[in-house]
């Protein structure tokens, strides 16, 4: 039953880790669509294996550049949609913000806004 849970979990993880990884391997070495491809899965595949024997409590020399390596993309990607989410909610605030302003100005019979 745990590698179960383990496999759906590692799965996206692995995913995602593939995807962003491909294209700064593709772009770094100048290489085919192919040779990129099979180098992103090796690269993936060792993050996620350095993940899994992380979370497992054995900690391998090897592996953990990998592992931090994964948990670096996976932190900067969450993050990075945290900002983007807070971002364009702070906009659309200011963008009320603006027109509430404009409105009251309006009303007032102001002609420009004041600060």
């Amino acid at each position: 039953m745990l590698n179960n849970v383990e496999i759906i979990v590692m799965v996206p993880i692995f995913i995602i880790l593939l995807v962003v990884i491909f294209k700064p391997i593709k772009n770094a070495f100048n290489l085919d669509t192919f040779p990129s491809c099979v180098l992103s899965l090796c690269v993936s595949a060792l993050c996620v294996i350095g993940i899994n024997h992380f979370l497992k409590g054995s900690i391998e020399v090897i592996l953990l550049p990998y592992a931090a390596m994964a948990i670096a993309i996976l932190l900067i990607l969450l993050l990075s949609f945290i900002g983007q989410h807070s971002k364009g909610t702070k906009d659309r605030l200011s963008d009320y913000i603006v027109r509430k302003r404009k409105d009251d100005a309006a009303k007032t019979g102001n002609k420009g806004l004041k600060r």
